[in-house]
């Protein structure tokens, strides 16, 4: 009874977002300290200069994958300015609030002083230009590098939190039920409770994890619920029962897409109890961070140990996403499960490659196909607005040999790259066109939605799309496959008919 309280409030909260049918966001995962202020040096992660071919890092072919269009585009940004944008693309892009990125680590109070002062930010436009725009915290993978107590963590950790909510706790802009309760999002979070090690596996580890983050609660000085991350992907009636008996909210990450028995268990679990199924959905996955080649662990080289390996002595890891198929099967699965929440993987993480916002591989595709599904999420007979194409591609087949070869550590559960040697046509039609793919007729595309493919070829990318004799839509991707890639860059890339319009929203 409790749980199903829990999810009236909150739907009523969300619909406070002042629009038919707000009751459903999309809130997306920020990484706090990338905030493109490009008045000042850009932290490591959205610096464009470590993704040229040409620059510091040439031995390697550019060390990173990603060119944010904010890094490169917005000028002379302080805070307020790199803040306003972000929001304001991300409006743009379908999101309609986002969930920072706070670790609670040893240098947590160090980090703090920064982080408050960013999402301090994000709320206070929320509040004075954009109401409406969501803004909640992700609890971070609790850790210390030293033998550390519960009590202790909460000690070390709280006061930070309780200095940003203190200041901002009477503003609309907080995700919360409709009782007051914050909505906080975890991440890899078990690891507070004592006992735990990292995951917990029982029901009685759930209660401690649930009773640990009730404690921090209790020294944040303010009611909050948690959104557990699902990370155990396993039919284990006991364990499930115990996360929805004991968190009102859960999500998931990356894999999402897989093991879909234990999601669909899951949602029912969740519908029967009150708790909150919320899905989880990403376009891509290949990360700028790399590793020890063979080491398999999770510590990134530094640019300059980088450097000195050499492309011999690195690793990226990756997630075969066949293109857009990933991205449109979790959008269905939103819609089918009728959640209230979409979550993000990521708004702005360019490392790890799953990013929504505005980058000069992904461009706006990924932004278009969750705007469609968005309308079908919230009214389920909503019409394509106007025609679009979208292409999605690899910029090279997978047996290319780049020049600066780097070795992928492939963590899906799909492992063909093979598969992915293809040129997708998403094609969003509000009546039946004939369309064009480099030349080739693919013949009476239909209304709505639809998704074609053809075997990947050199070349710039050429669409035409005909109706009634009548050329609605042309264009030509800035991207050519190569046969001869100059460094292994797995990102997917994608440009759409819409990409002048969305730019010049958002730079012009």
């Amino acid at each position: 009874m409790t749980r199903l309280i829990f999810a009236v409030s909150i739907s009523l909260a969300l619909a406070a977002a002042g629009e038919a049918s707000a009751d459903k966001l999309v809130m997306a995962h920020y990484m706090t300290d990338m905030v493109p202020r490009t008045k000042g040096k850009l932290v490591r992660w959205i610096d464009p200069e470590l993704a040229d071919p040409r620059g510091s890092t040439a031995a390697l072919g550019g060390l990173h994958q990603t060119v944010p269009m904010a890094s490169l585009e917005l000028e002379n940004a302080d805070l307020e300015k790199a803040v306003d944008f972000e929001i304001r693309a991300a409006r743009q892009l379908g999101v309609d609030g986002f969930q920072f990125y706070y670790p609670l680590v040893d240098s947590t109070p160090e980090l703090a002083r920064s982080y408050n002062e960013i999402i301090g930010k994000f709320i206070e436009l929320s509040d004075r230009r954009y109401q409406g725009f969501r803004i909640t915290l992700c609890l971070a993978h609790p850790s210390t590098g030293r033998p550390t107590t519960e009590k202790q963590k909460i000690a070390l950790w709280s006061p930070s939190i309780r200095r940003l909510v203190d200041a901002t706790r009477d503003s609309p802009a907080w995700l919360r039920g409709a009782s007051g309760s914050l909505l906080f999002y975890l991440w890899v979070g078990d690891g507070l409770a004592d006992g735990v090690q990292g995951l917990a596996h029982k029901p009685e580890e759930i209660a401690k994890v649930g009773k640990a983050y009730q404690r921090l609660s209790k020294a944040i000085g303010v009611p909050i619920d948690y959104v557990y991350q699902v990370r155990r992907p396993s039919i284990d009636p006991a364990y499930i029962d115990s996360i929805v008996k004991t968190f009102p909210a859960v999500w998931g990450w990356t894999a999402s897409e897989e093991n879909l028995e234990f999601w669909d268990y899951l949602a029912k679990r969740c519908r029967e109890s009150g708790c909150l199924y919320t899905q989880s959905v990403y376009p891509d996955y290949y990360t700028s961070k790399t590793y020890r080649k063979g080491r398999g662990d999770h510590a990134i080289v530094p640019t300059n140990e980088a450097l000195k390996l050499g492309t011999g002595g690195l690793e990226r890891h990756y997630r075969v996403t066949r293109l857009s198929r990933v991205q449109r099967h979790l959008l269905e699965r939103a819609v089918r499960h009728d959640v209230k929440l979409i979550n993000y993987v990521s708004w702005n993480d360019f490392p790890e490659g799953h990013h929504l916002a505005p980058e000069r591989s992904h461009n706006f595709g990924p932004s278009l196909l969750l705007r469609h599904f968005k309308r079908l999420w919230k009214a389920k007979d909503a019409k394509v607005e106007r025609d679009e194409a979208i292409v999605f591609f690899k910029k090279y087949r997978h047996d290319a040999k780049p020049k600066h070869s780097v070795s992928l550590r492939i963590k899906s559960l799909e492992k063909d790259l093979a598969g992915e040697d293809r040129i997708e046509l998403v094609t969003l039609l509000t009546r039946p066109a004939t369309c064009f793919l480099n030349g080739r007729n693919l013949g009476l595309v239909e209304q709505g939605l639809s998704a074609l493919s053809v075997p990947s070829s050199t070349g710039r990318v050429r669409i035409r799309i005909v109706r009634d004799g009548e050329e609605i839509i042309s264009f030509t991707t800035p991207q050519a496959i190569s046969d001869a890639p100059l460094r292994t860059d797995r990102l997917t890339y994608s440009y759409s008919s819409a990409f002048e319009r969305e730019h010049a929203k958002l730079f012009d």
